[in-house]
């Protein structure tokens, strides 16, 4: 009996010292967008705060497609050992909704939950609408051919269009992008007549007067643009905002993500960090596995009564 306690004893310890070596090769931080979105900066700034307290050992890899699906799939593909991290991002959620191959949420374990972006409809500085109200009377007297750049089918980016559209009793032309970088892009180029795109993605093209936004999607007015009304202000009850967390697939071993939620907790609190989410106009949301695994349910579940409503189907 002794000899099989020690035996056991022998390998709890090999254990032990396996999970307090973590990590002890390189971590892949999987990112579901094209770079030059919101969340590719955002996982960019905070991987380089969290990177010095797990020893430099984060890399990030971009594998955009199918709104989020393809990254997301790739993280869960993985094996649970913290090795593999992704972003938890709006799409995750709103994913099964319009994709059957987008997987569900709760198919991860939080570490955190970064920041906050609400969505925005710009358009080209010397566009034919200068207000919201010239876009949504061209829209509804001309059905289908306003078009509006997103980051794909399957993203919030979608579910916004489909939302305001609703709301505002129009009806606008979805063209799906590989992330919201090139609908921006293909916004200030003429290819599309605007982007529903978060506040961070058009902030660039707004300063360099290119595009210029013509409505906030949110329950308050953004800080960078206090000039433009609010969807709701304009009398349209259409409400599409962006949230950006880590995350690893389920069943990660709990002495992994101590680790993982230590280091990510001390990049958000560092002043550098702070200071770049600020710049970004970024409303910074810190939440711990704790709370971020409520909060989810709750977006999942506004989610899923806006899909209901808007009468979306996986396809």
């Amino acid at each position: 009996m002794d000899v099989v306690f020690s035996v056991v004893l022998f390998f709890m310890f090999l254990v032990n010292f396996a999970w307090a070596a973590y990590p002890d090769r390189k971590i892949r931080f999987i990112i579901q967008f094209e770079p030059g979105g919101m969340s590719d900066a955002t996982a960019r700034t905070v991987v380089r705060y969290a990177n010095p307290h797990l020893g430099d050992r984060i890399y990030v890899e971009n594998i955009p497609g199918a709104g989020s699906a393809t990254g997301s799939w790739e993280c869960l593909n993985a094996p649970p050992d913290g090795y593999t991290l992704t972003l938890l991002v709006t799409s995750t959620i709103v994913g099964p909704y319009v994709n059957k191959k987008a997987p569900s949420y709760d198919l991860f374990d939080p570490i955190c939950i970064l920041a906050l972006d609400p969505l925005t409809v710009s358009v080209k500085t010397d566009s034919r609408f200068k207000t919201a109200a010239d876009l949504i009377s061209y829209a509804k007297s001309h059905p289908g051919d306003v078009t509006l750049g997103t980051a794909g089918f399957g993203t919030i980016h979608h579910i916004g269009v489909e939302a305001f559209a609703r709301a505002a009793g129009a009806k606008f032309t979805q063209v799906p992008f590989k992330g919201s970088g090139p609908s921006v892009v293909a916004a200030t180029g003429g290819h599309v007549d605007g982007a529903m795109a978060s506040c961070f993605s058009v902030r660039p093209y707004v300063e360099g007067k290119k595009l210029q936004v013509l409505v906030v999607l949110d329950t308050k007015r953004s800080p960078l643009y206090p000039e433009v009304p609010t969807a709701r202000e304009l009398g349209y009850d259409a409400v599409a905002v962006t949230f950006q967390g880590i995350g690893v697939r389920k069943g990660t071993p709990e002495e992994v993500k101590v680790v993982l939620v230590e280091a990510f907790r001390k990049a958000t609190e560092d002043e550098g960090f702070k200071k770049l989410m600020d710049q970004m106009g970024l409303e910074r949301l810190y939440l711990a596995p704790k709370e971020a695994v409520p909060w989810l349910k709750s977006q999942h579940d506004f989610i899923k009564d806006l899909a209901t409503k808007l009468g979306l189907k996986p396809e």
